[in-house]
């Protein structure tokens, strides 16, 4: 019986990734993950080139790490990860750990904490223009290869990314569009108006709007 260095749960046989806190335990082997469903979530500051060319270099780094480096610690707190900046967009995921639970409704949670932020932060950092976010979510199936020591680093193979990708591109600004799979899953929970099917190229995905709470 071998327990996790990290969270202390115990581990599957032969286990070279945890799925309770997703500590990788090898460095060495390459491990393959196979079908998971996860969420995946999109969100982009509406315009906010337009916005920053009204600010100087300082002020536009700094209200970008202070509202990234939030966002990192809310996406944390509902067992995500941020697993890329793009930019003026945040790519994270969802259902890594087991340790989370209702992982679909976490990140629902938090995507509504992430826009209550960038309200607070229009607050504190008076732009020439309000700066918006549009946000996207969509749950999928993914597979994960080559994974050496941090996910960052891997291959994740899914249509979550593309998906979420139309679902924000297309959404209005403060406003989520989740997708099919999520919208099923979470709908007992919370609400949802639906807004009709969203193609962009091959992705097709049809979208409901969240009602903020």
């Amino acid at each position: 019986m071998t327990n996790c260095p990290v969270c202390k749960n115990i581990l599957p046989e032969k286990a070279n990734f945890c799925p309770y806190c997703g500590k990788i335990l090898s460095l060495e082997k390459t491990l393959p993950l196979e079908e998971l469903t996860l969420t995946f979530l999109r969100a982009d500051l509406s315009d906010f080139t337009g916005i920053s060319e009204s600010m100087t270099a300082e002020d536009v780094m700094n209200f970008l790490n202070n509202l990234f480096g939030s966002f990192y610690a809310i996406i944390e707190k509902y067992k995500g990860i941020l697993y890329q900046v793009i930019g003026d967009e945040i790519v994270g995921i969802f259902g890594i750990s087991m340790k989370g639970g209702y992982t679909p409704h976490l990140s629902i949670m938090a995507i509504e904490e992430i826009i209550k932020k960038v309200k607070e932060y229009n607050k504190f950092f008076p732009l020439i223009k309000e700066c918006k976010i549009k946000c996207g979510l969509e749950m999928a199936s993914a597979s994960i290869y080559n994974i050496k020591g941090d996910l960052h680093n891997a291959i994740i193979v899914t249509e979550g990314f593309a998906k979420s990708l139309v679902l924000q591109k297309n959404a209005e600004n403060d406003v989520v569009l989740v997708g099919e799979s999520l919208y099923q899953a979470t709908r007992s929970f919370f609400e949802y108006e639906e807004y009709g099917e969203l193609i962009d190229n091959y992705i097709s995905v049809r979208a409901y709007k969240l009602k903020m709470r």
